[in-house]
């Protein structure tokens, strides 16, 4: 599992996940670029389905572009849609980051030259690394806020209504679409390292995006909570329980405090605990199954 760490304090906060944001862009656009495409392959969801009609226009309509691989625009173009929707129902830092890394990455795929060579002669071993890198790139956005569009977009929605969705199933399964035209259009070869490598980006996606992981929280402290509850309902919106103990060893009256948040907002809470209380006693448990009311947040 990958780990990105940011500070997580003061206003530089938001800007340096801007940059790792623009970062993520750029290394998806080198997987997509220098090994999915010199290959022959074809990656999944809308960017897939640009590809498919790039080809199309090249090699059937006969349009020229040069050196220019137009599937960046025409991903830019087809995902307006998609952030309308992200306007209606998403929060604006959350629709600004989108739109900064649907144009970044966009861009990229535009301006990054297409090796006339591929980078990699196997074409397995394109598959591997260009999925590996662009379904790591993929969730890095997610963890920072933001989505490169699509079926990304549809498949953070669809996370934020169902307990127990996937944002890498969600885009496999709109990969039918696109492995259907090229069963009937395309080689059997390209079309099934095309699969593996749609295979391989969805489960690096899912094991990098870490928005279905639940982590429990128990903090013991003597100090008055409300402080620090407040802190947490106003900082990461989530509902705290709290109760009164007593230390068995001590004696003393302690102030217990009850909170379940996703996984990337686990270092948010132990910064805010940590500035309230550095003597602080918690207990983590990641991973716990919940049911009932509990709200999925996206940044």
């Amino acid at each position: 599992m990958y780990r990105i760490h940011l500070s997580q304090s003061g206003k530089g906060y938001e800007a340096q996940r801007i940059m790792v944001l623009l970062l993520g862009t750029f290394i998806y656009a080198v997987g997509i670029n220098f090994f999915i495409v010199p290959a022959g392959l074809y990656t999944g969801g809308v960017l897939g389905l640009c590809q498919l009609l790039r080809s199309f226009l090249t090699s059937v309509v006969g349009l020229g572009f040069g050196s220019v691989d137009v599937a960046g625009i025409l991903y830019y173009l087809v995902n307006i849609p998609f952030l309308v929707l992200a306007h209606k129902l998403m929060g604006k830092l959350y629709f600004a980051k989108t739109i900064l890394g649907i144009t970044a990455e966009s861009v990229f795929l535009v301006l990054l030259p297409i090796p006339k060579q591929a980078l990699v002669d196997n074409r397995l071993a394109a598959a591997l690394i260009g999925g590996v890198i662009c379904g790591a790139m993929m969730g890095l956005m997610l963890r920072m806020g933001a989505c490169d569009g699509g079926m990304d977009l549809i498949g953070v929605l669809i996370v934020h209504q169902r307990n127990g969705a996937s944002v890498g199933h969600a885009n496999l399964y709109v990969n039918i679409v696109v492995f259907a035209i090229m069963a009937f259009n395309y080689p059997i070869d390209i079309l099934i390292y095309s699969l593996f490598s749609a295979f391989v980006t969805s489960y690096a996606l899912d094991r990098f995006y870490s928005q279905n992981i639940k982590v429990e929280f128990h903090i013991i402290t003597q100090q008055d909570v409300n402080v620090l509850e407040k802190s947490i309902i106003r900082e990461l919106r989530r509902s705290v329980t709290r109760w009164e103990g007593k230390g068995g060893f001590s004696g003393n009256d302690v102030n217990i405090l009850y909170v379940i948040v996703d996984k990337y907002e686990a270092p948010r809470l132990r910064r805010l605990v940590r500035e309230f209380d550095p003597d602080a006693f918690v207990v983590e448990n990641s991973g716990v199954n919940i049911s009932g009311n509990f709200e999925k947040h996206l940044e």
